[in-house]
C-alpha cells in the first residue's frame, strides 16, 4: 500500500542519536494559496466505487483504459482484495486470489501484467481471517494497517492468472509500482529486520512498530537485482516513479511516527530531497503526469482532517492546499491524461470510496509559479486553427524538454503527452500501444583509459584530457605506440576542377607510419571560388579518411586562429563507425607551448598557408603515443503512432512528421558555435503540430459522419530523424499492412514566399491531385520532382511508396538555439495543414489508391551527403538506418543511374571501390575523387552474406 493508517500518528517511538544527510528544500511553511479558492482546483466530485466497506488506491493503466484498486467487498474475507475495472465497459473483476490480505496494485505499461502484494500463501491465513472477523465485532474497533510479515509481491495477468511470487522474502514487501518503461519495480520493505542484526534501540522500536524498519527498495520487473535505496530510520513508503523514470517520490515518517513529510530521490538512491516541512502527517505523494509537481495528503489543519496539497517537484514553492471538505481526503492519483484526479474520500456512511473530479492544471501551475503545461485536447477545437498549432509548438519547443534529443531524459514525458492526445482525439493504438520502442546508437562517452604522451627533445609532455586534448568521436580506439610527428598544413587533397587547380597538402611529405598534425579549416586569404572548392574537401571526417589512405598512423587537429580555443568537448559526430585511425584535437594554448619549445609557431604556419600555398614541417624530433578509449552509448526511444481505422480496410495512408531535434547541440548536426538548448520550433515542432491538427480534424469528421474512409489513416511522429531517419524506418520494418502513400510535414513553420512540395516524381498522379487541392488553398506552391529529401519521406519512397514532403524553407535559425516559437508563422502552419488534410481525404476515401509508385529522377547526392559538389556520380542511395557497420549500406539506386545499370540492389553493402577499402561514408566519398568518368571500375559488395564483385562506370554530373 502507498500509505499508512491514520492511527500511526498516535504511535510513539523513541530512537536517539539518529541523523540524516537528506537535502532539505524549505520554502515558506504557509500552505493555502493566496487569493485562490480551494474549490477552483476541483470540480464537484463524482463517486466511482460503491461496493464494500471501503475502497482505495486506484491506479490507472498507462493508456487510461483500466483502473486497478483495492476494496473490502468479499463476503467471506474482511481484508482488501485487488480489482480491475475496465473503464470502457464498466465491468469489474477480482484479480487477487481472494484469500488473505492484499494491497498496492499497479498495472504494467504493456497492459499484460498486474503486480500486487498478498499474504494468500501464509499458512496461518485461515486463522488470521477468523481473528479479524472477531475483532471487527468489537464496537470500538479502530481501523489500522497490518504489516504482516508474510506479505509478498506477486505478478499476474489481467485476469489474475499465471501468478508469480517476485519477492519470496520474510517481512512486509508491498507498496510496489512499475517504472514508466516497465523494467523496474520500486517497493517498501522491512525485510532487513528479519535478516540483519539490529541494534537494541532498533529492535525495541521494531517491536513497538514493525514499520519503523521500512525502507525503499528497487528491483527488476522479474524480481531480480534487488537493491536498497533508503536507509534512514523511520517508515519510508508509498513510492512512485516520476513520469520520466529518473526519480521516485515517497513519504518518510519520523522516528516516533508522529509526523511525516514528502521526499524525492534518484533511482540510484542519490540526491534525496525533502519537499515539505509541515510538522504533521504528509503522505501518499503522486506525480502529476508532467512531472512538474506532486499531489499529496496532509492533516496540517487538524488531526483527523486530511486534505489534499500540491508542491512543485523541486520543492522551491510553498505547498498549496487544493481541497477543503469534511472528512478524510487522501491517496490522490492523476489520470494519465492529467485531466482528472481520483482519490479516497469519506462518504456519508463514514467509509471511504474512490471519487473522481476534473483537475485544474492551469490554476495549479499558476499557484506554484510553474510554466504552462501540455495542450488539453478537450480544450482544443477539432478544426485546424492557428491557436491550437501555437499551443503545440510552444509546448514541444519549451526549454524543459531540453531540445527533444532522441532517447533523452525528457522524451517519455512529451511522447506520453502526444500519445494521450491521439487517444483523446479518438484514434486507436496499433498492436495495442501508441508507442513503437526501439534502440539506437545515441552517443559516445570517454572511457577510463585515455592518455597522450608526447616526447620532444628529451622532455615528456602529458596533456590533460578535456583541458588540453580530446579524442574525436570517430577516432579509432586502442593503444598506439610512439611514432614521429609531422605537420601537413590543412590536410586537404582536392582534385582540379574547371579553372581551379588541384591542391595536395601532403605533396612532397611522407606521412606513412607517422602522426600528422593539420589545421581544421581551409586557407583564409584565397578567393571565394578557391575557398569554396577547398571547402568541399575540408570536412574533418574526410581529412581523416585521406590521411589514413596516405598511410598516416594518427591525426591531430589544431586551429589556425589566434583566438583562444573553444572548450573541448566530445561530440557524437558519427554513427558508430570509426575513421580507421586515432583522431585527436588539441587546445591552442597547449599546442602553442609545445611548439614554442622547438622554435615553431602556429602563427608562422598560418601566414605561410594563408594564400593557398602548400607547406609542411617535419617535426620528427617529436614523437607521440596514445591510448584511446571511447564507449558507444545505446539508448531507447519510441515513435508515437496512432490509427484512424476504416472498416474493412487492409491498407493505409500515413501522415507523419519527425518529433526529435538536437537536444543541447552536443551532436555533430548543430550549426551553432556554442552549446545550448535547441528548441526546434520549426524543426520540427511545426510539423508535429500540423500532424496533430490534421489528426484532430479528420477524426472529428469521421466521428460526425461527414467523412467515410476506405483506407486506414496512420499518424506517425518519428524519432531519431536527425540521426538518420531511424524512426520511420523502424515503423516500416514493423507495420504489417501495406502503405499506399505517405505525406511528410517537415519544417512547415516559416511560410513566407512559398511552400515547397518535394517528391512529386514518386507517383505519376501527384501533379493532378495537387492541382485539385491547391485550388482551395491560399498558398503559393512550388513542386519538385526529386524524392530524395533529407527527411523521413525518403524512407517511404525507398520502400516503393509514393511520398511527398511539405517544407516552407530554410532560414538562418536552422539547427541553432534561435529556432524558437516566437518566429513561427502559425497561420502558415494551418494553411499547410489544411492543404495536407484536403489531399489526405482524397487519398483516404478513394479505393483503389489513386496514386501509383514510380521511380523518379533524383538528386545527385541525397541526404546532403559529404560528396555534394563532387563531379562524379554513381547514383547510390546510402542507408542511414544501418548502424555501426563496416562498409556503406545502400537503400537503393537512382533511376537510370550507373548504380542501377550495374545491378546494385537495396541492402547491398559496399566494401571496396576502385581497389580502396570502404569503412564508412567518408571513405566512399574519398574514392569518388580518385575515379575517372566513363571508365569502368570494380566494386566489391556484400549481398545476402556473400561477397561479390561487380563493374560500375561513373559518369560526370553534367551527363545526368
Amino acid at each position: 500500500m502507498k500509505s499508512t493508517s491514520l492511527c500511526i500518528s498516535a504511535l510513539v517511538l523513541s530512537f536517539a542519536g539518529c541523523s540524516s544527510t537528506t537535502k532539505t528544500n524549505k520554502p515558506d511553511a504557509a500552505s493555502p494559496a493566496p487569493n485562490i479558492s480551494t474549490k477552483a482546483f476541483l470540480s464537484p466530485p463524482r463517486q466511482l466505487t460503491f461496493a464494500g466497506a471501503r475502497a482505495g488506491e486506484g491506479y490507472f493503466s498507462r493508456d487510461g483504459r483500466y483502473m486497478v484498486f483495492q476494496s473490502e467487498r468479499e463476503a467471506n474475507n474482511p481484508f482488501y482484495q485487488i480489482y480491475l475495472m475496465d473503464l470502457n465497459s464498466g465491468s469489474t473483476q477480482r484479480i487477487s486470489p481472494g484469500q488473505g490480505k492484499t494491497t498496492c496494485a499497479w498495472i504494467h505499461p504493456s497492459n499484460k501484467y498486474v503486480i500486487f502484494s498478498s499474504t494468500h500463501e501464509d499458512k496461518q491465513v485461515i486463522e488470521k481471517t477468523k481473528a479479524e472477523w472477531e475483532e471487527r465485532k468489537q464496537p470500538k474497533k479502530r481501523y489500522s494497517w497490518s504489516f504482516d510479515d508474510s506479505y509478498d509481491i506477486y505478478r499476474s495477468d489481467l485476469k489474475g492468472k499465471k501468478l508469480v511470487n517476485l519477492t519470496k522474502s520474510k517481512g512486509y514487501d508491498a507498496e510496489a509500482s512499475y517504472s514508466p518503461d516497465g523494467e523496474w519495480i520500486v517497493f517498501a520493505s522491512n525485510r532487513k529486520a528479519y535478516s540483519d542484526q539490529m541494534s537494541a534501540a532498533e529492535k525495541a522500536a521494531f517491536e513497538r512498530d514493525p514499520s519503523f524498519m521500512m525502507d525503499l527498495y528497487i528491483m527488476k520487473a522479474d524480481g531480480t537485482q534487488v537493491r536498497q535505496l533508503t536507509q534512514a530510520p523511520g517508515y519510508d513508503g508509498g513510492p512512485f516513479f516520476s513520469p520520466d523514470g529518473s526519480r521516485i517520490t515517497f513519504r518518510r515518517f519520523n522516528t516516533d511516527g508522529r509526523t511525516a513529510d514528502i521526499y524525492t530521490i534518484g533511482v540510484d538512491g542519490k540526491d534525496e530531497k525533502r519537499l515539505t516541512d509541515f510538522k504533521s502527517i504528509s503522505w501518499a505523494p503522486f506525480y502529476h503526469p508532467s512531472g512538474d509537481y506532486i499531489i499529496f495528503a496532509s492533516n496540517k489543519f487538524g488531526h483527523a482532517n486530511f486534505e489534499l496539497f500540491i508542491v512543485d517537484s523541486q520543492g522551491r514553492h510553498a505547498p498549496v492546499r487544493v481541497s477543503d471538505s469534511e472528512g478524510f481526503d487522501g491517496l490522490p492519483v492523476f489520470t494519465p491524461d492529467a485531466g482528472h484526479l481520483v482519490w479516497s474520500k469519506a462518504t456519508e456512511k463514514g467509509d471511504a470510496q474512490l471519487f473522481i473530479s476534473a483537475w485544474n492544471d492551469k490554476l495549479a501551475r499558476e499557484a506554484l509559479n510553474l510554466p504552462p503545461t501540455t495542450p488539453n485536447v478537450r480544450e482544443l477545437k477539432p478544426e485546424i486553427r492557428s491557436a491550437d498549432a501555437k499551443a503545440w509548438v510552444e509546448y514541444l519547443s519549451h526549454s524543459r524538454f531540453l531540445g527533444r534529443m532522441s532517447g533523452g531524459e525528457t522524451e517519455p514525458q512529451y511522447t506520453q503527452t502526444l500519445a494521450n492526445a491521439f487517444r483523446d482525439m479518438g484514434l486507436k493504438p496499433i498492436d495495442g500501444s501508441f508507442f513503437q520502442n526501439y534502440e539506437f546508437t545515441s552517443g559516445i562517452d570517454l572511457g577510463s583509459e585515455n592518455s597522450v604522451a608526447l616526447e620532444s627533445a628529451g622532455k615528456i609532455w602529458r596533456p590533460k584530457l578535456n583541458a588540453d586534448w580530446i579524442p574525436l568521436s570517430y577516432s579509432k580506439t586502442g593503444k598506439f605506440n610512439s611514432a614521429p610527428l609531422v605537420f601537413a598544413g590543412y590536410g586537404i587533397v582536392a582534385p582540379a576542377a574547371g579553372d581551379q587547380p588541384a591542391y595536395d597538402s601532403f605533396a612532397g611529405t611522407d606521412i606513412k607510419g607517422k602522426w600528422v598534425m593539420v589545421f581544421s579549416g581551409v586557407p583564409e586569404n584565397v578567393s571565394s571560388q578557391r575557398r569554396f572548392h577547398l571547402h568541399m574537401y575540408s570536412r574533418l571526417q574526410h581529412k581523416a579518411t585521406v590521411a589514413r589512405q596516405r598511410g598516416a598512423l594518427g591525426l591531430i587537429f589544431i586551429d589556425d586562429t589566434e583566438t583562444p580555443s573553444s572548450p573541448l568537448r566530445l561530440k557524437f559526430e558519427g554513427r558508430g563507425e570509426d575513421a580507421g585511425l586515432p583522431v585527436l584535437r588539441f587546445s591552442n594554448h597547449w599546442i602553442d607551448n609545445l611548439l614554442k619549445s622547438v622554435g615553431q609557431s602556429r602563427r608562422d604556419w598560418t601566414k605561410k598557408l594563408a594564400s593557398g600555398e602548400v607547406f609542411s614541417s617535419n617535426l620528427e624530433s617529436m614523437s607521440i603515443q596514445a591510448d584511446i578509449d571511447l564507449q558507444l552509448k545505446r539508448s531507447k526511444t519510441r515513435n508515437v503512432v496512432a490509427m484512424l481505422p476504416a472498416q474493412g480496410a487492409k491498407s493505409n495512408l500515413v501522415i507523419g512528421a519527425h518529433l526529435d531535434h538536437l537536444g543541447m547541440g552536443e551532436g555533430g548536426n548543430s550549426l551553432s558555435s556554442q552549446p545550448g538548448i535547441h528548441p526546434g520550433a520549426d524543426d520540427n515542432a511545426s510539423g508535429v503540430a500540423g500532424v496533430l491538427e490534421i489528426a484532430h480534424a479528420m477524426s472529428e469528421a469521421v466521428r460526425s459522419g461527414k467523412l467515410k474512409l476506405t483506407q486506414n489513416v496512420i499518424f506517425g511522429l518519428w524519432t531519431a530523424e536527425e540521426i538518420g531517419i531511424l524512426g520511420s524506418a523502424h515503423f516500416l520494418n514493423t507495420i504489417k499492412s501495406p502503405t499506399l502513400a505517405y505525406l511528410n510535414l517537415d519544417m512547415i513553420g516559416r511560410y513566407d514566399k512559398q511552400l515547397l512540395i518535394q517528391g512529386t516524381g514518386s507517383a505519376k498522379e501527384w501533379a493532378h491531385l495537387l492541382e485539385k487541392s491547391a485550388l482551395t488553398s491560399n498558398l503559393i506552391i512550388k513542386t519538385q520532382s526529386d524524392p530524395y529529401t533529407p527527411s523521413d519521406s525518403l524512407a517511404f519512397y525507398m520502400r516503393g511508396i509514393p511520398s511527398l514532403m511539405f517544407f516552407t524553407g530554410a532560414h538562418p535559425e536552422y539547427h541553432t538555439p534561435a529556432d524558437v516559437a516566437d518566429l513561427i508563422n502559425y497561420d502558415g502552419i494551418t494553411e499547410v495543414a489544411g492543404l495536407v488534410y484536403d489531399l489526405g481525404i482524397t487519398l483516404a476515401k478513394t479505393n483503389p489508391s489513386p496514386v501509383t509508385y514510380q521511380k523518379a529522377d533524383g538528386a545527385l547526392h541525397p541526404l546532403g551527403s559529404p560528396g555534394r559538389g563532387f563531379r562524379l556520380y554513381l547514383g547510390t542511395i546510402p542507408d542511414y538506418t544501418r548502424e555501426s557497420l563496416k562498409g556503406v549500406a545502400i537503400s537503393g539506386t537512382s533511376k537510370d543511374s550507373p548504380a542501377e545499370k550495374a545491378g546494385l540492389q537495396p541492402g547491398d553493402i559496399i566494401l571496396q571501390l576502385g581497389g580502396i577499402e570502404i569503412r564508412n561514408i567518408q571513405d566512399y566519398v574519398y574514392c569518388l575523387q580518385a575515379l575517372k568518368a566513363n571508365e569502368k571500375t570494380k566494386m566489391r559488395v556484400l549481398r545476402a552474406g556473400r561477397e561479390q564483385e561487380i563493374e560500375i562506370t561513373p559518369v560526370l554530373k553534367t551527363q545526368q
